[in-house]
C-alpha cells in the first residue's frame, strides 16, 4: 500500500513539472490547474505554499511544495543581444548571456537558446552626402563656415554615421575670412559620447588649416602653435545609468535550524526607480540561513504512534521533520531509517 502511494506521489510531482494535468489525485493531495494551487490536508497545511501566476514577479525562481525533493518551476533568462559591429558587407558574429534560474544542470540542456548568432553588416550603399555651406562668421582666425554631413542610404534614407566609413567623412566646419589666412587649429563637432549612461569619453578631430589663394590647404601639426591646439577629448555624460541596489538582509526567519531571510531588490535609474536593469545581474533576493542546530527532546520511551496515522508513509516521504509527524509518528520517526 505504502509503495503504490510513493508512486502515485512520485508521479503526481513528475506531472506537475512537466505535463501538468487538470487534476491529479495522490495520498490526500489533488493539483488542480487554475491558479497552480495544491490543496491539502489541513495536517499539512504549514508546509506548503501557495502562488499563482500574477503574483510571481521575483524572484525568477519560485518553490512548489515542500517535500524533500521539491518541484521547482525554472526557466531561461537571456541578456540583449550585442549590436552587430559588421562592416557594410562584411559578417561577424552576436552574442548574448544565457543563464539558468537555478542551478545550470537543472535546466534542460535541450531547449538551451543558441547564445551566438552570425549577422550581417549594413549595405554598402552608405555614402556621406552634405549640405551647402553657410555664410563665413568672421575675417581670418575667428571665421568659420558650417555645413551638415549626413550618413545616408541609396534610398535618401538618413542612418547612424556607423555606417559610413568614418575615415572618409567630409569636414563640417571650414575656416574663412580671406583669400589667404595663416594656418591656424580647426576642431569639427564632437562624435556622440562613447557610453550609452553614465559618464564616458568623447572625440573630435583638430585640424591644422590654412587659407591659399582661397582654398582650404591641411599643413602638419608642427605648422600651427601647439599651445593653442583645442582638445580632442572630453569626458560627457548622457544619463545615469540603470542599477540594481539592495536593501540589509532581513531577520533569520527560524531561531535555530535552517531558515530563511530576505531583502528587497531594485532597479534605480539616478534617484527614479524604474525597470531597465539587466535581470542576469540582479542580486539574489532571498538565501537560507543556519544559525545553530535546534535542541532536541530526549527520548520518550513510552511514546507511541497515534492511531490513524499512516506513519509507514510519513517516514517514506520524509515528514518526520514536521512537527505533526514528528509527534503523531513519534515510535516509528525514532527508528533509524535508510
Amino acid at each position: 500500500m505504502g509503495a503504490s502511494l510513493m508512486g502515485e506521489l512520485a508521479g503526481a510531482v513528475t506531472n506537475f513539472r512537466e505535463s501538468f494535468p487538470t487534476a491529479v489525485p495522490a495520498c490526500g493531495f489533488k493539483y488542480r490547474q487554475p491558479g497552480f494551487r495544491l490543496v491539502l490536508p489541513s495536517s499539512l497545511d504549514g508546509l506548503f505554499k501557495t502562488a499563482s501566476p500574477a503574483s510571481r514577479k521575483e524572484p525568477p525562481l519560485q518553490r512548489r511544495g515542500g517535500l524533500k525533493n521539491s518541484v521547482f518551476l525554472r526557466k531561461r533568462e537571456e541578456s540583449q543581444q550585442d549590436q552587430c559591429t559588421a562592416r557594410c558587407g562584411e559578417r561577424s558574429m552576436v552574442s548574448r548571456d544565457i543563464r539558468c534560474s537555478e542551478e545550470e544542470r537543472l535546466c534542460d540542456a535541450s531547449t538551451k537558446p543558441a547564445a551566438d548568432k552570425n549577422c550581417t553588416g549594413p549595405p554598402c550603399d552608405r555614402q556621406w552626402t552634405v549640405s551647402d555651406w553657410g555664410p563665413c562668421s568672421g575675417g581670418c582666425g575667428p571665421g568659420r563656415m558650417i555645413r551638415q554631413v549626413y550618413c545616408k542610404s541609396s534610398d535618401g534614407r538618413v542612418v547612424p554615421e556607423s555606417q559610413c566609413n568614418p575615415e572618409a567623412k567630409p569636414l563640417a566646419i571650414h575656416p574663412c575670412g580671406e583669400k589667404n589666412c595663416p594656418a591656424g587649429w580647426l576642431a569639427q563637432d564632437w562624435e556622440r559620447c562613447n557610453a550609452t549612461c553614465g559618464r564616458g569619453l568623447k572625440k573630435r578631430t583638430v585640424l591644422c588649416l590654412e587659407i591659399v589663394s582661397g582654398k582650404i590647404k591641411t599643413r602638419p601639426p608642427a605648422t600651427c602653435n601647439a599651445t593653442k591646439k583645442e582638445a580632442e577629448e572630453a569626458t560627457c555624460f548622457e544619463r545615469p545609468c540603470f542599477k540594481w541596489y539592495t536593501t540589509p538582509w532581513s531577520e533569520c526567519t527560524k531561531t535555530c535550524g535552517i531558515g530563511v531571510r530576505m531583502r528587497d531588490v531594485k532597479c534605480y535609474q539616478g534617484k527614479d526607480l524604474v525597470r531597465g536593469c539587466d535581470p542576469l545581474l540582479k542580486p539574489v533576493v532571498k538565501q537560507t540561513c543556519d544559525l545553530h542546530p535546534c535542541p532536541t527532546e530526549p527520548p520518550d520511551d513510552s511514546c507511541q504512534d497515534q492511531a490513524g496515522t499512516n506513519c509507514a508513509l510519513a517516514i517514506k516521504v520524509n515528514l518526520c521533520g514536521h512537527w505533526y509527524y514528528s509527534k503523531a509518528c513519534c515510535r516509528s520517526c525514532r527508528v533509524p531509517h535508510s
